[in-house]
């Protein structure tokens, strides 16, 4: 286990409104695993999110590490812990060319720069990029590198658990399933866990080991992805199947 997350409650607003964003959640994730979390916009997802990667603080409840090193800093242990967003252009300076934004997280860590960009050819190589685009700027890149090129980003901290925010909503079809061939792949490669929430229940099947479906904040149900699909205990879950192409 790299994580746990131990009855935790978010709640936004002051006393004339106030939103719970998280309700009561506790969720565990494994070493070198993909966990899924899948819920319709306003879920709580991306919230959750948030909390893990320390972008929010609970308002209720612990996020609980298990990796080693946990009583490093935690500036240390926040680049264990990379997020990858829906819109990849959240995490990119237009005016940059793509060495610069892959190589970023090193040279903030104070690696040389010629190193640094060396280094970022190699990372463009890992995400099934050709080395030419390191001198492109994101404008002249499709959606699908660009997602890439995110990632590419992500993997620079050598991270302990990547969390892909609905990485593949804005992608057609088949660069989805390439995007999620290539997550698998990265995982086996560089033994993370990842941490995958999206709305489309039907891109599961056959890429993450267990998941939790969320509604207003809640988990409603969890559990191994086949038992889950095969026979959901939650309403919720059966109407999202019932919704969804998978079968």
């Amino acid at each position: 286990m790299i994580l746990d997350l131990q009855r935790v409650t978010k709640r936004f607003g002051d006393r004339d409104r106030i939103v719970t964003a998280i309700r009561d959640v506790s969720l565990s994730l494994l070493e070198d695993e993909i966990f899924a979390l899948i819920g319709e916009s306003g879920s709580g997802k991306s919230t959750l999110a948030e909390l893990i990667v320390g972008l929010q603080k609970p308002t209720e409840g612990r996020v609980v590490w298990h990796w080693d090193g946990s009583g490093q800093a935690a500036a240390d242990r926040r680049r264990q812990v990379q997020l990858v967003f829906q819109n990849p252009d959240r995490s990119m300076n237009p005016y940059w060319k793509v060495k610069e934004i892959v190589a970023e997280p090193l040279l903030l860590q104070r690696v040389e720069r010629s190193e640094a960009f060396r280094l970022a050819g190699e990372l463009l190589e890992r995400v099934r990029l050709p080395r030419e685009l390191l001198e492109r700027r994101p404008s002249e890149c499709s959606g699908g590198q660009k997602q890439r090129i995110a990632i590419a980003r992500a993997l620079s901290m050598s991270p302990a658990l990547l969390i892909a925010d609905e990485i593949t909503s804005a992608l057609d079809p088949t660069t989805e399933r390439d995007i999620l061939n290539l997550l698998l792949a990265l995982k086996r490669e560089q033994s993370m866990s990842i941490l995958y929430i999206t709305h489309r229940l039907e891109t599961i099947p056959g890429f993450a080991d267990r998941l939790a479906v969320m509604k207003d904040g809640a988990v409603v149900e969890e559990g191994y992805t086949e038992s889950v699909l095969g026979a959901p205990n939650s309403d919720y879950t059966r109407a999202l199947l019932d919704a969804c192409s998978y079968s």
